[in-house]
């Protein structure tokens, strides 16, 4: 006699499963086993309804059970039988225990099927939700990343809350955010002080980078630093001032092109500029170290100045298309993800830093590819301030303009307001000070 699993699969008739099972509903009920005659005798009786299917033998009280017999018996059918068994025995308390242990186990194979079969969907690639906008969830990384967050939400939900906190997530009463990273407690949502890190340089797992000594280098720093700490950690990454961030490199971008330009246009001695340049650069205390690059000591030169301008506007607007490109292109979390990230500016009143932010917006403006596309990170947030870029005459009202142009046009900047109550206090000679925010954040302008 051969019996059908719940899987399929068709196995031997084995007559001391039944026993082992109606044992342990024994167990259930009495704490230890007294008697295993009952077990023994269901589990023959049993073995005797199916083994005379066929030969009209059976005893005329199992007559009732014919019908349930065919010539494979289904794991249920048998399970129906020793119910039956049981409720004729003197111990109904052991079938009602009996009963009970099968439904806790049809319930936890219905769970286990549902939960695969999530698993299942995931793996495949049907019906992508594509929740986040730099998720890829046919790829991949994408799918073997969303199954592995079945696995893991539902292991925050059974092993890392309280049941009141299980019970109001699933009952939408309140939604735990990144619930599939939630058992790791890996942190979520930072800035990073890219300040220090472009300044002084920074340790990867392969190499040591070298301080940034130009714009250009600059900006694909921040692209390469975004993508390093995305590997890191769930959620996104902010850079909350790139705008007063950018001065020095920009300042450094220019001393070289003026340097190109006193060479090759005027075909000057460049010895003594250079050595100038360089104290400018190593010695806080040189005489140009806070000289603006539109200060007049480099406008004596007017050849040499309009050229080395000309060159550090293209070379901000290139590297800025070059990390709008990075951020949009690079990979990280297994291959399926692009890095979350965000970028504040807006407020920045010295020259250097409003053509990073009047590049930022440009390229925002002028989308991506040769199809011009809306970018999709970095999600640009504009620092809305009082006295810098609100009313006209604001110093980078202009500017304000420019980003409300580039928001109808392209989603973004979103707008961040510095003077919000909750900022009060802040230092106005500081940017460190300043209100910034991660991702997209759109908040009244007052």
């Amino acid at each position: 006699m051969k019996v059908m699993k719940r899987n399929g699969d068709i196995v031997p008739f084995q007559e001391y499963k039944i026993i082992e099972a109606i044992n342990k509903a024994f167990l259930d009920v009495d704490g230890e086993l007294y008697e295993t005659d009952t077990a023994e005798d269901i589990a023959a009786e049993i073995k005797e309804i199916v083994y005379h299917r066929f030969d009209g033998t059976i005893p005329e009280n199992m007559q009732q059970y014919l019908h349930k017999i065919q010539n494979v018996v289904t794991v249920e059918e048998i399970q129906d039988l020793v119910e039956d068994a049981l409720m004729r025995s003197e111990r109904r308390d052991v079938a009602r225990a009996y009963i009970r242990y099968r439904y806790k186990r049809e319930i936890a194979r219905e769970c286990k099927d549902a939960f695969m079969s999530a698993i299942k969907n995931k793996l495949e690639g049907k019906n992508p939700q594509n929740q986040n906008a730099n998720v890829d969830e046919r790829s991949f990384g994408g799918r073997i990343g969303e199954a592995g967050d079945v696995v893991w939400k539902d292991y925050a939900l059974e092993y890392c809350l309280s049941d009141m906190a299980k019970n109001n997530h699933l009952n939408n009463e309140i939604y735990i955010h990144d619930l599939n990273s939630y058992a790791v407690g890996s942190h979520n949502c930072l800035s990073i002080p890219f300040d220090d890190l472009l300044a002084k340089g920074f340790k990867t797992r392969q190499c040591d980078v070298r301080p940034a000594q130009s714009v250009n280098t600059a900006f694909q720093l921040v692209a390469v630093i975004f993508q390093l700490q995305s590997l890191q950690q769930f959620g996104g990454d902010s850079a909350t001032h790139l705008d007063w961030t950018m001065v020095p490199y920009v300042r450094k971008s220019f001393y070289k092109h003026y340097i190109d330009g006193a060479l090759y246009i005027e075909h000057k001695d460049t010895t003594w500029l250079q050595q100038n340049i360089y104290d400018i650069i190593n010695d806080p205390e040189c005489f140009l170290s806070e000289q603006s690059i539109t200060s007049d000591w480099w406008k004596s030169e007017t050849n040499i100045y309009q050229y080395a301008i000309d060159k550090t506007k293209k070379e901000i607007y290139q590297a800025v298309e070059g990390m709008y490109h990075n951020l949009n292109t690079l990979q990280s979390r297994s291959g399926n993800q692009l890095p979350f990230t965000s970028i504040n500016y807006g407020t920045c009143i010295l020259p250097e830093g409003r053509m990073v932010t009047e590049a930022l917006l440009n390229v925002s403006i002028d989308g991506l590819g040769p199809m011009h596309k809306t970018s999709i990170f970095p999600c640009g947030i504009f620092q809305s301030m009082r006295g810098v870029n609100r009313r006209p005459g604001d110093p980078n009202y202009d500017l304000f303009r420019l980003a409300l142009k580039s928001t109808a046009t392209r989603l973004y900047p979103n707008y961040a307001n510095v003077d919000w109550s909750g900022n009060m206090g802040y230092d106005p000679n500081d940017p460190r000070t300043y209100f910034s925010t991660m991702g997209k954040c759109k908040l009244q302008l007052i």
